[in-house]
């Protein structure tokens, strides 16, 4: 059974545990320290200190839960001057009054504090007590909290009068507690299984980290182990398969609706199914920007007051799952009556109609097992991402296998990739949609242009703008690789497969004007109101070129002192303050819920020098390499080409010629390259020589594995911990 296991080179698997063991022992470390925790919050962001209270005036909030073993209550206050002045509060626990007072101290430069209110501390049982609060002060002060359109049923109130807005509290243990993440897994996997469908439980939590991502970690590397012995056979599917089980453990971690516009994303396809059209792309448009059902799940498991911020949490309490169960069956919102504009409304409807009959077997059960099931398609889509990289790869260096199987394995393994094909997003469609134009290109550069393969290369094209407008930004390859075919092969065989590329093209055009246009009129004549609309996006790059260059080298390089600053110098930590940075490292390597959770500092160091070590590695690896660069000098110039253009798309697509106050752009807009970036890494190896890069490239792939589990172990402590 161990060689079955264990099987191929074994070069592979002794590199492997070498590498594995101190990643293995880090990551014990991260799971065994003590830490601060809290025993709970009413999951409310501090988003601004939006309620001032005059002296002596209560501000109070009920509706609470005040949860088991906590000794302190924290809110979070900002006061007009240093000088933070006493505060008093006053908690009500069924009929029992307590009262609890801060004398005043010197507040930092920001003037903003944390209250730490003391009280008895509430018994281990029952995990939570009703409970109000009212808190007050000596002098003028501002109370964190999240603002609202309007007063909920928690809404505090200000002298009588209900406030459109929730206070940020948190519920804290006795002073000086410390436990261990595995401490706490119990309560940790009890947590992250709510507002989650009905087979979803406790124990998948502990399946899923002890047992399903250490299987595919070994799966992973036997699949390198074999691949260099020269065993690659059924590679492409065992590769699909362990993407999409890695995608699919991202989409059961991931708090619901925690995604970026994932609730629009869902909202698109909710619509589609239930109405049968996607939603206004009309701002004003009368009809709800969610149906019914789907604003009472955000509601319930507190989306509008607990999102894109890292330091509060999902709810914890199955007291708030049976809530929302209660009101579903009292109330029986409708999931019919939504349709309204969403930030997804100007796509296409092609990857939103993939997910319908997910939607469709689920209809009549949760919100959240419908979200699940769509996560869990969109998972196959991100997957396809991995098969089509190892394709890619194959074309390029057919006589070494393991040359694609790597490449295609640092993309399963990219912790934000994986992340972002775990939930319900289009930027999973055009991923898709790209890595198959991207391995077309690279054929037909390679073996020349046929009728199949033409006619679905053109049905691309015009599809790939549909699911997202980012798919543009390959055209310009495209036309190059048409181009350097025609050189290449001009025969009058071809003809015919050109035709065919032309007639799939129009095929797909024809289908969006006179079919999609019926579910959403913006797709329609070809995705042209896609192309139109990407084109305005980038006619201001287009208009002001030195303008627009000097933004696209900043969002990449450190400015430089002739330069007008087009993005804000981030305070703190010194290489925040280059666009790039915070860009392609922090935001596409690990930024996970809606951009709210982040590795320590030292991790996207780490990253950031590996990807500046690359560039170097590339250069001297093509020098090591010339006599195969020489005779694929197209195929390489493609497949640098096309990172670089969907780069210079998107940030052509964000340029503005005034400085920005917030940086806009996010890593995942690369991710229609990763496949092509996968394998200029891969290349990168040769630098080391063909007899030495083995062992750096399992290296390399544990350090991918490990980092995917991390992440995945960071976003679960994160909300649930």
């Amino acid at each position: 059974m161990l060689a079955a296991v264990f099987a191929g080179d074994r070069r592979v698997w002794r590199v492997a545990a070498i590498c594995a063991v101190p990643l293995v022992a880090l990551t014990a470390f991260y799971c065994l320290r003590p830490r601060f925790y809290y025993t709970g919050t009413d999951s409310v962001e501090d988003v601004s200190y939006l309620v001032s209270t005059p002296a002596q005036v209560a501000l109070c909030a009920s509706h609470l839960e005040l949860p088991a073993q906590t000794a302190f209550v924290r809110l979070r206050v900002s006061s007009p001057t240093r000088a933070r002045p006493p505060l008093h509060l006053v908690l009500r626990v069924g009929a029992r009054t307590i009262r609890s007072y801060l004398p005043p101290l010197q507040a930092p430069a920001d003037r903003i504090t944390n209250a730490d209110f003391a009280i008895p501390q509430t018994p281990a049982s029952p995990q939570a007590s009703p409970a109000s609060l009212c808190v007050s002060s000596d002098s003028t002060v501002s109370w964190a909290g999240t603002p609202l359109s309007k007063p909920g049923e928690s809404a505090p109130t200000l002298q009588g009068s209900r406030l459109a807005a929730r206070l940020a509290i948190w519920y804290l243990p006795p002073s000086g507690s410390r436990l261990s993440y595995v401490q706490r897994a119990g309560q940790i996997f009890d947590r992250a299984a709510l507002f989650r469908p009905g087979i979803v439980d406790a124990w998948t939590y502990p399946l899923l980290l002890f047992a399903v991502l250490p299987a595919i970690a070994l799966l992973a590397v036997r699949c390198l182990a074999l691949a260099v012995a020269g065993r690659a056979r059924r590679m492409g599917a065992w590769l699909f398969a362990l993407a999409a089980v890695n995608a699919c453990c991202w989409a059961l971690i991931t708090p619901v609706f925690q995604g970026p516009d994932e609730v629009d994303h869902f909202a698109y396809v909710q619509s589609l199914v239930e109405r049968g059209e996607g939603p206004s792309h009309d701002p004003a448009s009368p009809l709800q920007r969610w149906s019914g059902a789907e604003n009472r799940a955000l509601e319930d498991s507190s989306f509008f007051t607990d999102h894109q911020v890292g330091d509060t949490k999902a709810p914890w309490l199955s007291s708030q799952q049976r809530k929302y169960s209660s009101e579903v069956a009292r109330l029986h919102p409708r999931a019919n009556d939504g349709g309204g504009y969403t930030t997804s409304a100007t796509h296409g409807p092609l990857y939103y109609l993939a997910l319908a009959p997910a939607y469709l077997l689920t209809r009549h059960g949760s919100v959240f097992a419908q979200l699940t099931l769509m996560r869990i398609t969109s998972a196959l889509l991100g997957a396809l991402v991995v098969l089509f990289t190892f394709l890619l790869a194959r074309e390029l260096a057919p006589r070494r296998p393991w040359l694609a199987v790597l490449a295609a394995l640092l993309v399963a393994f990219e912790p934000m990739y994986g992340f972002i094909s775990g939930i319900v997003t289009n930027d999973v469609g055009v991923n898709a949609g790209a890595a198959a134009l991207e391995l077309l290109l690279i054929r037909m550069l390679r073996r020349g242009i046929t009728i199949p393969w033409g006619a679905l290369t053109g049905a691309l094209l015009i599809a790939l703008p549909i699911v997202k407008g980012t798919g543009l930004s390959l055209y310009p390859v495209a036309g190059l690789v048409f181009a350097a075919t025609l050189w290449r092969r001009h025969s009058r065989s071809d003809v015919a497969a050109w035709v065919a590329l032309v007639l799939g093209a129009v095929a797909v055009a024809e289908l969006s004007a006179h079919v999609l246009s019926i579910v959403q009129p913006i797709s329609s004549a070809a995705g042209s109101a896609a192309i139109s609309s990407n084109a305005s996006a980038v006619s201001e790059a287009l208009h002001h070129i030195p303008s627009y260059l000097a933004y696209l080298w900043q969002a990449l390089f450190p400015r430089l002192p002739f330069m007008p600053r087009y993005f804000p110098p981030p305070p703190g930590f010194v290489l925040s303050t280059d666009p790039g940075f915070v860009i392609f490292v922090e935001r596409g390597w690990a930024a996970f819920g809606w951009y709210d959770v982040f590795f320590p500092k030292w991790a996207y160091v780490v990253i950031f020098l590996s990807i500046v070590l690359t560039v170097p590695l590339a250069a001297w690896a093509a020098r090591r390499e010339w006599s195969w660069v020489r005779r694929h000098w197209l195929e390489a110039l493609a497949i640098v080409a096309m990172p670089v253009a969907v780069v210079m798309g998107f940030e052509a697509a964000y340029y503005t010629p005034h400085p920005r106050a917030v940086i806009a752009e996010f890593g995942r807009y690369a991710f229609p390259a990763i496949g092509p970036l996968a394998v200029l890494v891969v290349g990168a190896l040769h630098a080391l020589g063909r007899r030495r890069m083995l062992p750096v490239a399992v290296g390399l792939l544990v350090a991918m594995i490990a980092l995917s589990y991390a992440s995945q172990l960071l976003t679960l402590s994160t909300f649930y911990a």
